[in-house]
């Protein structure tokens, strides 16, 4: 066999690999989906339990994210007469100063925390600042498509805010995010139903094995 056939047919092995690990991965997930209804807060989470609550994931590496906003800047032309008053001061009157255009809203981490994602909220208690959002009162949600981290809309608060994590742990943060809210709106079949039909799609999409090279005859 020749070193190029021999890069294919590694290359194949790999991505079969891959392909299997995905699939495993959603059986857990599906596994998880069907009957898992979280475990026991731990006493050292350093999070006041409600009665009865249960979490779906404590993570210490989080991150609180609140919209902070941009510097703004002035626009407009400027006219008038400047009057020199001293070195390097000078005074104008007449015309206008154009308006003030407030900067933009990005995502910024304000505190470093915990963040404990429970059967009936989420709650995040950092060094400097707490937050809780309450699955009663949640309006919608949002993971970033980019960046690590995911938006909570509830209704007794005006201003969005969320959480971040590692990239590495995404995946798993938001499917327990989901499935807890799931669980709480009694929509869990349905979510359960929705992680079944992709397992049958990437069951479906298992690479071809590649081809034998023939054998060289002596």
């Amino acid at each position: 066999m020749g070193w190029f056939e021999h890069h294919r047919e590694h290359q194949a092995e790999q991505a079969h690999e891959e392909w299997a690990a995905q699939v495993a991965h959603l059986r857990q997930l599906a596994e998880l989906a069907h009957g898992w209804t979280g475990d026991p807060i731990p006493l050292d989470v350093g999070i006041v339990a409600k009665r009865g609550e249960r979490s779906y994931l404590v993570l210490a590496n989080a991150s609180l994210v609140e919209p902070q906003r941009l510097p703004g800047h002035w626009t407009g032309a400027t006219q008038g007469v400047s009057f020199h008053i001293a070195r390097g001061v000078s005074y104008r009157v007449g015309g206008t100063r154009g308006h003030y255009e407030q900067g933009d809203e990005e995502p910024t981490a304000i505190d470093q925390g915990t963040i404990l994602i429970g059967d009936q909220r989420v709650v995040f208690a950092g060094t400097k600042a707490s937050r809780e959002w309450l699955y009663a009162k949640v309006i919608g949600f949002h993971h970033d498509d980019h960046l690590p981290w995911t938006a909570i809309q509830v209704s007794n608060r005006q201003k969005v805010s969320g959480f971040q994590y590692p990239q590495e742990q995404a995946t798993d943060v938001r499917f327990r995010l989901e499935l807890a809210l799931a669980n709480f709106s009694g929509t869990r079949e349905q979510f359960a139903a929705s992680i079944d039909a992709q397992v049958t799609e990437a069951v479906a999409a298992e690479p071809e094995p590649q081809p034998q090279a023939p054998a060289t005859a002596p």
